[in-house]
C-alpha cells in the first residue's frame, strides 16, 4: 500500500514540473527561457515582455509595484517588480 502511495506522489510531482509554466511549458515560445534570469525577455507566464523606447514611455505603462529598467540585452525598457 505503501509504495502505491509512493508512486502516486512521484507521478503526480513529475505531472506538475512538466505542466508547470515556472518550468517551462511545450507550448511556450522560443525565446523562452526555462531558468528565467532578471533579464528574460518573457513574463512568468511565458508571455513576452513588453519593450519601450525611453523610460518615460514605460513609466507611463507602469501599474502598482512595477518600476522601469533597461535591459542588457535588447536596449529597450521593460517593467519589473
Amino acid at each position: 500500500m505503501t509504495t502505491i502511495v509512493l508512486v502516486i506522489a512521484v507521478v503526480i510531482a513529475v505531472a506538475v514540473f512538466q505542466f508547470s509554466g515556472k518550468f517551462g511549458d511545450r507550448d511556450r515560445s522560443s525565446g523562452t527561457s526555462l531558468r528565467r534570469g532578471p533579464h528574460a525577455h518573457t513574463t512568468a507566464r511565458g508571455q513576452a515582455k513588453k519593450g519601450y523606447d525611453t523610460r518615460d514611455q514605460a513609466l507611463g505603462h507602469a501599474g502598482d509595484g512595477l518600476t522601469p529598467y533597461k535591459c542588457d540585452s535588447c536596449g529597450k525598457w521593460h517593467l519589473g517588480h
